[in-house]
């Protein structure tokens, strides 16, 4: 897991993610970060229907102002954490990106290239671009996601918290998330009595196992989770996401979603 893609969004939690990003690059020995500022066509604010010359030069403008604010704040963060470009260039390599870009260029053009997504949690200021493009970052690049909580300010991933479910997506998480826990200080599987320690995922790793009581309710389960990593004051948990599909989550509710409303922790996941 050498390079990362860190999709900005909220300026106010720009150099959080920009601090995880480097935290996570030095823990994994990677080698490059990509850091993407997606300025929104016109067409997916609008629509063609709405849509006048006018209204899309204003909001191109927008959208430029938007990005270069985003690059302010990047330039200076690299400087301090990286220092200048000469020495820059023996620890990692770092590019600022920002193109106009629709949804679905983001996942095939700069999503399915990186080995893991870093962003901010579901913001209740983000356009629907960017609603979208977290749905597309979580169920179309195969790839695990990183959600930052805003205003973390604590290092990840010394004690880590990995709730267990025997599913596709919980193993995919875990299998992806190996790669961080041979640096950790202390790993801990959260399983329901009945369902065996992953072993078989979990080469050479000896996690101390945490029982977690069963649950029909999604929001309880979630909720359950959450208040286990409190307790243990775990920094990032690891979960499969989403293992149903859209119409159940809507009637059932869905764990996965309630752990994304709740922004506690760093959460790493993968569908």
């Amino acid at each position: 897991m050498q390079r990362c893609l860190v999709i900005l969004s909220q300026q106010d939690q720009a150099e959080v993610l920009l601090n995880m990003a480097a935290q996570f690059l030095a823990r994994v020995n990677g080698n490059r970060m990509d850091v993407l500022a997606a300025r929104e066509p016109p067409t997916q604010v609008l629509g063609n229907m709405g849509l006048t010359d006018e209204s899309a030069a204003v909001l191109r403008e927008n959208q430029r102002e938007w990005a270069d604010s985003l690059h302010t704040i990047f330039h200076r963060w690299l400087a301090e954490e990286y220092g200048s470009g000469a020495e820059r260039l023996s620890k990692v390599e770092v590019n600022w990106l920002d193109p106009e870009i629709t949804v679905d260029r983001i996942i095939s053009g700069y999503g399915k290239d990186a080995d893991l997504l870093i962003m901010n949690f579901p913001d209740s200021r983000d356009s629907d671009q960017k609603k979208l493009a977290t749905r597309s970052a979580i169920f179309q690049t195969g790839r695990p996601v990183l959600f930052v909580p805003p205003f973390w300010d604590r290092p990840s991933g010394d004690h880590i918290l990995m709730a267990w479910k025997d599913t596709d997506g919980c193993r995919k998480a875990f299998a992806s998330a190996r790669v961080l826990l041979a640096q950790a200080k202390q790993v801990d599987v959260l399983q329901t009595p009945a369902s065996p320690m992953p072993m078989d995922i979990l080469p050479g790793i000896t996690p101390q196992r945490v029982e977690l009581k069963p649950s029909d309710d999604a929001s309880k389960a979630a909720q359950s989770i959450l208040d286990e990593v409190d307790a243990l004051r775990a920094d990032l948990l690891v979960i499969g996401g989403y293992q149903h599909n859209m119409l159940y989550n809507r009637l059932m509710g869905s764990a996965t979603d309630y752990i994304l409303a709740h922004p506690d922790v760093p959460v790493f996941l993968q569908h």
